[in-house]
């Protein structure tokens, strides 16, 4: 029996006596699993070009297409094109999805014939990844291992796995374990044995969470930074001046699991993937009862670069986290949810107003 006085514990049975009071009532099962396709119109000999001209009950949205099926979209777009409402729409995205299907065509013939779609994906970016390496250095001693890796898809003797949590380890250009479920002590390990450079877990859909340094070196090596709260951002993202400065006040270095490409708002960017922990204070008070192990990504640009760090996804894992319409853009957080409704400002909906917009962005 867990002390009920510790956070954590307060936290699980307050969610038990007053989760029922969070729930949607009589939410139907199912509404947003599947999507429909959009009604048929058929053809139109004088298409629609005026907006004000759209029949009512006429979308523009396909959901019941992935994005990422590029055959799918292209007979959408014929079929759209074919109704002739707005086809103009369809025809640029038509334009969009062959230039798509023609960079697949090409990918595909540059690799050897058999090798399945997701490994060919996996080429690419491998590429790019050893591309940003040469070009730029700051490799962590894993350029062989790229290499080696990119080999080992070309040749099958490595294959995508659809399993999320199959990993294969990687040192100095060799494959010394897996394929198998990621065990962060077994990375550790690894990385004390072989490393701290040119150590690489391969699996890109891998998120690492159990770091450790800190029992290994200087007592307190802890950095206190600030960062932008973004609920979309899959991974808490650090600068590589945070990373530097956390190495030299524990003695060590982070442990280094690969390079990857990470989708942002601008497009593809290379970050290496460290792994560190984390935690929240209060008036000088951790709000979590542990260090929480956390998967971080650090930009490859130069120390000195300007760069906005991200807290990722796990503070709202971890605590109940509430946004106000006060238009101060404050998040509010807390391990008790009755203290944190109690405590919160009380603020009129009417006149919330959406952010100000900073005109140098």
């Amino acid at each position: 029996m867990q002390d009920a006085s510790l956070p954590h514990v307060a936290l699980a049975n307050d969610l038990l006596e007053h989760g029922d009071a969070l729930r949607l009532p009589d939410f139907p099962q199912g509404n947003y699993e599947t999507f429909k396709p959009p009604k048929a119109w058929g053809h139109r000999d004088v298409p629609v070009t005026d907006p004000a001209d759209i029949p009512k009950g006429w979308t523009s949205c396909d959901l019941d297409i992935a994005e990422d099926d590029v055959d799918g979209m292209i007979e959408r777009c014929h079929w759209r094109i074919n109704e002739g409402i707005m086809p103009d729409i369809w025809e640029r995205k038509l334009k969009m999805y062959q230039n798509m299907k023609q960079r697949q065509t090409e990918m595909i013939n540059s690799e050897p014939a058999g090798v399945s779609w997701e490994v060919i994906q996996r080429l690419d970016s491998l590429e790019r990844i050893k591309k940003d390496f040469d070009e730029f250095g700051n490799d962590n001693g894993n350029t062989p291992n790229v290499i080696a890796i990119m080999a080992a898809y070309r040749s099958g003797d490595l294959v995508w796995s659809d399993d999320p949590g199959s990993v294969t380890y990687w040192a100095h250009g060799k494959m010394v374990a897996g394929p198998k479920k990621m065990d962060m002590e077994e990375f550790l390990d690894i990385s004390r044995e072989r490393g701290p450079h040119g150590i690489w877990v391969e699996g890109v859909t891998v998120s690492i969470r159990n770091p450790n340094t800190w029992s290994k070196n200087t007592s307190e090596p802890t950095v206190q930074i600030p960062v932008l709260e973004d609920t979309g951002a899959a991974a808490m993202k650090i600068c590589l001046s945070d990373q530097e400065y956390l190495e030299r006040l524990s003695g060590a270095p982070l442990p280094v699991t690969s390079t990857t490409d990470m989708s942002t708002a601008a497009g593809l960017m290379r970050v290496n993937n460290v792994v560190l922990q984390v935690n929240i204070f209060n008036n000088d008070e951790p709000m979590l009862p542990r260090w929480i192990n956390v998967r971080a990504c650090v930009g490859r640009d130069p120390p000195d670069a300007p760069s906005t760090r991200l807290s990722g996804v796990w503070l709202h894992h971890m605590l109940y986290c509430l946004s106000m319409p006060n238009n101060t853009n404050t998040m509010y957080m807390g391990t008790d949810l009755q203290e944190l409704l109690a405590n919160v400002p009380l603020c009129n909906p009417a006149y919330a107003i959406p952010p100000p917009v900073d005109p140098m962005i």
